[in-house]
C-alpha cells in the first residue's frame, strides 16, 4: 500500500480527545486563528480578553482567549506552523472551548506576483504536498478549500481586493525547489503555504468551517527566491492590520 493510501474510514481512532478532555465546553462557535506573535501580542493588548483554557505540548501552552469586541465573542490563539502540529491543536481547541468554525490566515509564498500583488489571496483549492492530508480522506492531488466562495462573496461585500486561485501546501519549505515551483504554477497555483490542505482535509473530516485566506510575503518566481517583506516590519505591520480583515469575516459568518 502507497503511504498516501493511508486513509482509513472504516475502523476508530485509538486516541481521541473524549478520551482526554471528559469536558468538553461551549464558549464560543468562532474563532480566530493567527500563526504570528505580533499579532497576538497586539490582539492581547487592543481588546478585552480572557484566557479560557490551553492546548498543552512538550514545547508549553498554547493559550486560548475569548475576545471581547463591540459586535461579539470569539476565540483567539496563536498556532503552531505546520500542518500536523496546527490540526492537532485546531481540534483541541474545538474540544476545550467550543469551537466549529476557524478562521486561519497568514502570510505565504508567491508563485505569480502578477495576480497576487496588492490583495488578499482566497485558496479555491490546495496541492497535498504535505503527509497529514492523507491520513484524513481518500488520496487525490488537490482538496477543494470548502469556503472559498463564501469569504470572496465576503470580501466582495466589504470592498476588500482579492484574488481566487489555487494553493500549494508544503511541509518542507527548504524543498520547494525550482521545478516544483514551476510545475505548481503551470498547474494554475499563484500561492504556497504550510497548512491549507491538511487543515480542511481535518475539518471536512469532522466537520468544522475552515475559512482561509493569505497575504504576500516572499516570491518564488523564475530561478531565485526573493525575500521581499518576510520576517520584516513591513510583514509584521500586515499581519496585524489584517486582522481587522478576520474580525469582518467573523461578523458575517
Amino acid at each position: 500500500m502507497s503511504i498516501i493510501d493511508s486513509f482509513d474510514g472504516k475502523s476508530g481512532a485509538l486516541i481521541d480527545l473524549d478520551q482526554i478532555i471528559k469536558e468538553p465546553r461551549m464558549i464560543a462557535d468562532i474563532c480566530i486563528v493567527t500563526f504570528s506573535k505580533h499579532v497576538r501580542d497586539m490582539v492581547l493588548e487592543k481588546y478585552k480578553n480572557e484566557s479560557v483554557g490551553y492546548s498543552s505540548t512538550a514545547n508549553g501552552h498554547i493559550d486560548i482567549y475569548l475576545l471581547k469586541t463591540d459586535d461579539m465573542d470569539v476565540l483567539f490563539y496563536m498556532s503552531p506552523i505546520g500542518a500536523p502540529a496546527a490540526a492537532a491543536v485546531m481540534h483541541e481547541v474545538h474540544y476545550i472551548a467550543g469551537a466549529s468554525k476557524f478562521i486561519i490566515y497568514g502570510s505565504c509564498g508567491i508563485l505569480d506576483s502578477e495576480k497576487c500583488k496588492g490583495r488578499l489571496i482566497v485558496p479555491t483549492a490546495s496541492y497535498r504536498d504535505e503527509g497529514l492530508s492523507y491520513h484524513y480522506m481518500e488520496a487525490s492531488d488537490y482538496v477543494d478549500i470548502q469556503n472559498a466562495d463564501k469569504l470572496a462573496e465576503i470580501f466582495d461585500r466589504l470592498k476588500y481586493p482579492y484574488v481566487k486561485g489555487k494553493n500549494w501546501t508544503t511541509d518542507a519549505i527548504y524543498m520547494e525547489t525550482v521545478d516544483k515551483a514551476e510545475a505548481r504554477r503551470k498547474d494554475g497555483c499563484i500561492s504556497v503555504d504550510m497548512e491549507a490542505s491538511g487543515l480542511q482535509a481535518m475539518c471536512n473530516y469532522y466537520g468544522y468551517e475552515f475559512y482561509s485566506f493569505f497575504f504576500g510575503a516572499d516570491l518564488l518566481e523564475g530561478d531565485s527566491w526573493d525575500k521581499a517583506s518576510l520576517g520584516n516590519e513591513q510583514e509584521y505591520d500586515l499581519q496585524k492590520k489584517t486582522f481587522d480583515v478576520a474580525l469582518s469575516i467573523a461578523a458575517n459568518i
